[in-house]
């Protein structure tokens, strides 16, 4: 009897838990329904904290308002221009609201952020984009020693680039010989030309020359020229042994149909500060594309896809006070290259 009475007891405590787990269920499902109805609300509901996944957005819209409250009947704190970063603060409204931007319908929610100036506000969700990790899509081996250039720290760049040059040399050893003022390179027709410094445009000048590397897929091999007190590059083509002369280092395109050439010097002013683009049009090697900037260095260039290039701008060192900005050059829809700030 005992035996009976205890397993009745376990079932009808069994009984009890089981309930107990489909009503908590129940009660969840029921608060993930209402969270998503509050979401697609229009009425105007607290803003909730959002989880964290990125901190920087941009405006991606032309005179973009930035509102005290998440509305667009509130006041207005600041208009911006299109490209504008902000911070996000991690807050959103729990409804969305339809505004139509550009010709297309979007249906977002309203964000809080902080311009750089410290002014705090609300943008509309549907007109900003958050920042994407940029992606380089054909590093170069020389690419943290430009970072530490951008950075003012100038000894480190040099000594960077000559271990770099140094692996670069003993890399493409198969190409490449040195003797004391001059360079020795193996054409692939085979053919051996010998590059001193009285090969350069202007050899009343030009003091040293550097091997820097090969770049099979253009078809050049790249030479750094040092003058009194300036520099630019050479490349020489792997065939025929022409040589073009270029403004700044080489960064070839993911595809290798162009080109970019950089060089950043406000300070001293001795050399050229600006980008060149280089392509084969008709299957020739020509200048695309030259700007020079008067107000800020070109920095760092990431070729992102083969249309696409961002270039960090840095104010001169003996500027304090502007900020540095990111600049991108382009394929327009005509076929042209051309800078879009």
């Amino acid at each position: 009897m005992k035996k009976i009475l205890f397993i009745v007891f376990l079932t009808f405590v069994g009984f009890i838990f089981s309930c107990k787990n489909t009503n908590s269920s129940e009660s969840t499902q029921k608060t993930e329904s209402n969270s998503w109805e509050n979401e697609s609300t229009e009425n105007i509901t607290n803003p909730t904290t959002q989880e964290k996944t990125s901190t920087i957005l941009y405006a991606w819209v032309d005179k973009l308002r930035i509102r005290e409250q998440p509305t667009t009947k509130s006041e207005i704190v600041i208009e911006v221009k299109e490209g504008t970063s902000f911070t996000y603060l991690y807050e959103k409204t729990d409804y969305k609201e339809r505004i139509n931007l550009r010709g297309t319908l979007f249906n977002e929610p309203w964000l809080k952020i902080k311009t750089e100036d410290g002014k705090e506000g609300w943008v509309y969700g549907g007109a900003v984009k958050f920042y994407e990790p940029v992606v380089n899509a054909n590093p170069s081996p020389y690419d943290a020693c430009f970072e530490l250039k951008k950075n003012g720290k100038w000894e480190k760049f040099n000594t960077c680039f000559e271990k770099v040059r140094a692996k670069q040399l003993k890399k493409d050893a198969q190409y490449t010989s040195t003797k004391k003022g001059s360079y020795s390179i193996t054409l692939l027709t085979g053919k051996i030309i010998e590059l001193n410094t009285d090969t350069i445009d202007v050899p009343e000048t030009a003091h040293e020359r550097s091997y820097v590397k090969y770049l099979p897929k253009v078809g050049f091999f790249v030479l750094k020229n040092k003058y009194h007190d300036s520099v630019d590059y050479s490349l020489i083509n792997d065939k025929s042994g022409k040589e073009t002369i270029i403004k700044g280092f080489p960064k070839v395109s993911p595809n290798s149909k162009n080109i970019l050439s950089f060089s950043s010097d406000l300070v001293d002013g001795v050399n050229f500060n600006g980008i060149q683009i280089f392509g084969f049009p008709n299957g020739r090697f020509e200048k695309l594309l030259e700007k020079s900037f008067e107000d800020m260095e070109p920095h760092t260039p990431i070729w992102i896809d083969n249309k696409t290039i961002e270039i960090t701008m840095m104010p001169p060192s003996f500027d304090q006070e502007t900020k540095p900005k990111k600049i991108k050059v382009i394929v327009n829809k005509n076929g042209d290259w051309e800078i879009k700030e």
